[in-house]
């Protein structure tokens, strides 16, 4: 994973304004990784790049994350840290199989992973349900009830739920769950973890402080935006604190 310097990120972060969050993904990855191709890295399982996300993240911003969240119940705000290890699995960057089976009562199934594709395809309807439902069949590769051929759109709800479930057995970095408990009401749940938002989010902030930066040090000083670039994140706070002092 090679590490992005700073007039990358902030290219990469225009660029992924006018994307799509999966479109976003890529484009990160795509751009620390280019020993991958588009079509490889588009038709990974989303956990293994979800795997890839996290390591660039680390090789970005560090390996501690922090965030707020408020209680479902009493609305008390909690902050959260973390370690990246403790959400990033073993195996995630692992090569998976193409194809999986599943026997489910009378029906029996040959499935794949989602990969950025298929988001990208089920996100194109307005409804979540049905995309959810629309992504799954995308993966459903052959079906037979009781050994007759069928079609993945005549699965039962019941079916495809379980199809669901395999696959997030199957590709377990791409469904990352935190247990959260409030101090105040003790109140406990679980919440799902999405490194691409995370991820994003820091950029986007990152960037906009950024562009502020490059704008107070050039007014200053008459710098062209590539050398303020070039610097070193010490030296341009030093020359910073110089001209906020």
């Amino acid at each position: 994973m090679r590490q992005l310097l700073a007039p990358e990120l902030l290219e990469i972060w225009e660029r992924g304004s006018a994307q799509s969050q999966t479109e976003r993904a890529l484009t990160l990855i795509r751009a620390a990784r280019p020993d991958l191709d588009a079509e490889t890295l588009a038709g990974m399982s989303i956990g293994r790049r979800d795997g890839l996300l996290l390591s660039l993240r680390e090789s970005t911003f560090g390996r501690r994350l922090a965030s707020i969240t408020n209680c479902p119940d009493c609305r008390e705000q909690l902050e959260l840290g973390f370690d990246i290890d403790q959400i990033r699995l073993a195996d995630s960057s692992a090569e998976t199989k193409q194809t999986y089976a599943l026997v489910v009562d009378e029906y029996e199934l040959r499935f794949r992973l989602p990969d950025s594709r298929d988001l990208m395809f089920a996100a194109a309807t307005d409804d979540v349900e049905t995309g959810r439902q629309l992504l799954i069949k995308r993966c459903v590769l052959s079906t037979s009830r009781n050994g007759r051929e069928t079609e993945a759109g005549q699965l039962p709800l019941e079916v495809l739920e379980k199809v669901e479930q395999e696959m997030s057995q199957l590709d377990a970095q791409a469904n990352i769950q935190v247990e959260l408990e409030c101090p105040s009401c003790r109140r406990a749940w679980t919440s799902a973890f999405d490194i691409l938002a995370f991820f994003w989010s820091e950029l986007d902030a990152w960037a906009q402080r950024l562009v502020i930066e490059v704008h107070k040090l050039a007014s200053a000083y008459g710098w062209r935006e590539a050398d303020i670039l070039a610097m070193s994140a010490t030296r341009r706070n030093i020359y910073l604190g110089i001209v906020n002092g």
